[in-house]
């Protein structure tokens, strides 16, 4: 008898290796699924995302549990890999690819009707628009229907035209689908209130950093959100920010590089308030609680220090009469630092000056 050469072996040894492979994975899921359905979304919750997708592609029957990660955090990173670059002249087809991925992993819930999945987190960021609305819009809806508690939405892509940046469908939020959401953040994109909205019911925590929202339409959804207590504004293109009815839960203010003219607001609860730049006006007069206030002074020559100290230390004592203590961090060019030290004699013991060098 012949015997089997090299190659065939290598083959055989191949093949026994890969129905061996198999018998230990059919034993695994087996055994596992004689767990109790609480146990299996204990273990899930124990996981990362990427190991989580990959311990539910052993059997299609955990889909059908209703089986999910309670953290769903969609990233380049945790698609992708850390290590993945991403240049602009690929950016049509990676965006592509991370919509197919996050489909191919939301698929399985939008494909069973009976199937209740409950998610902790539900997180988006990556360089989309308004042109992938179809997708987005799925994915929102899937983070109401599966209850989502904290919502994020990040669309930082690459230098978006205000026109194509995509419009949060606030009203899938309001009512009874977003009841479930207490923390919400958005970023790079914009948000136009329907005549739908009904507000956030239990929403406590709202952030929003390069948003394009009017004063109107924020003045509505902050007074639709009875349970706000911390609201933070960045980098957002508002010309004011005046609410004249009363945030009776807000504790937690920062509006930072807004170019807003006006700081309005009745707080009774306010206790931190963060802001900088140079408001026009700054009224919160009611806020008796307000325990800490930061101004940040940004970019500042230095013969333009003594301005920011007249006002630090004339205007914003009268601004916040009921705050203990007031900090003050002013950043300056470089060449300041070759100036002489500057002394300064503040004359109430509660505010506290800082000076930071950029260089």
């Amino acid at each position: 008898m012949n015997k089997p050469s090299s190659q065939e072996r290598y083959v055989r040894n191949k093949s026994d290796a890969s129905s061996s492979s198999k018998m230990v994975r059919s034993k695994v899921t087996l055994e596992l699924h004689l767990l109790p359905v609480d146990v299996l979304r204990d273990i899930f919750s124990r996981l990362s995302l990427k190991q989580a997708v990959r311990m539910s592609a052993l059997s299609r029957e955990w889909w059908r549990l209703g089986l999910c990660h309670p953290d769903l955090v969609f990233t380049k990173d945790t698609l992708f890999g850390s290590n993945k670059i991403i240049y602009y002249i690929d950016r049509e087809s990676t965006t592509a690819e991370f919509i197919t991925r996050v489909d191919n992993l939301l698929r399985p819930f939008w494909s069973s009707p009976t199937t209740t999945t409950t998610v902790d987190k539900f997180v988006v960021k990556f360089g989309l628009t308004r042109h992938h609305m179809h997708h987005i819009d799925r994915w929102i809806n899937f983070s109401t229907e599966s209850m989502a508690k904290h919502i994020s939405l990040d669309l930082i892509g690459w230098s978006v035209h205000e026109d194509d940046k995509y419009v949060v469908p606030l009203c899938k939020l309001s009512g009874s689908n977003g009841s479930c959401v207490k923390s919400l953040h958005m970023a790079n994109v914009c948000v136009k209130l329907a005549p739908s909205f009904s507000g956030i019911t239990n929403l406590k925590k709202l952030s929003l950093h390069m948003v394009s929202i009017d004063a109107d339409d924020l003045q509505c959804l902050l007074l639709s959100c009875a349970l706000l207590e911390s609201l933070r504004l960045e980098d957002s293109p508002l010309s004011s920010f005046s609410i004249r009815q009363e945030l009776c839960r807000l504790q937690h203010l920062s509006v930072r590089e807004c170019p807003v003219g006006t700081i309005q607001l009745r707080a009774p609860n306010l206790t931190t308030f963060q802001f900088d730049d140079f408001p026009t006006q700054i009224v919160l007069i009611e806020s008796s609680k307000l325990l800490e206030a930061t101004f940040v002074f940004k970019n500042i020559r230095y013969n333009w220090c003594e301005d920011a100290l007249d006002y630090v230390l004339a205007e914003l004592p009268a601004a916040l009469p009921y705050v203990h203590k007031l900090f003050v961090h002013v950043l300056v060019e470089d060449e300041v630092c070759c100036m002489p030290s500057l002394k300064i004699i503040i004359p109430s013991p509660y505010i506290y000056l800082g000076c930071i060098c950029s260089y």
